[in-house]
């Protein structure tokens, strides 16, 4: 049972990774040169957080893989689509339509078929 915790909290910390990240990103201006763009990440600090955490999400996922067969496994990691998309509508704004809301109902469906098997 504490795996599946640990899947879960895998996906979770996997998706804020994403969301730091892009809230890093948001802050980057691209029509600097690349070395700008680079000193600019380095001083980020969402980009820090979101890289670090995706590391430890990283970690996590190898210690998973060595739990369970990966066809059962990898599936679950398309519930941070279904996070990042919540997430992406909470933390800024974005659009999510009918056509991402059915998305996400079925990959959710999709998800709940790979547990039960």
């Amino acid at each position: 049972m504490m795996n599946y915790f640990l899947i879960l909290f895998q996906v979770c910390i996997n998706t804020a990774a994403q969301l730091f990240l892009k809230n890093g990103a948001k802050a980057l201006d691209f029509s600097q040169s690349l070395w700008g763009i680079f000193f600019a990440m380095l001083c980020n600090v969402n980009i820090w957080i979101g890289g670090i955490i995706f590391v430890l999400s990283f970690l996590l996922w190898i210690y998973l893989l060595n739990q369970f067969e990966l066809s059962f496994l990898y599936p679950f990691g398309s519930l941070s689509f279904v996070l990042a998309a919540v997430g992406g509508w909470f933390f800024f704004g974005e659009d999510v339509n009918i056509y991402r809301i059915f998305g996400i109902f079925l990959v959710f469906i999709g998800v709940i078929f790979v547990a039960k098997s």
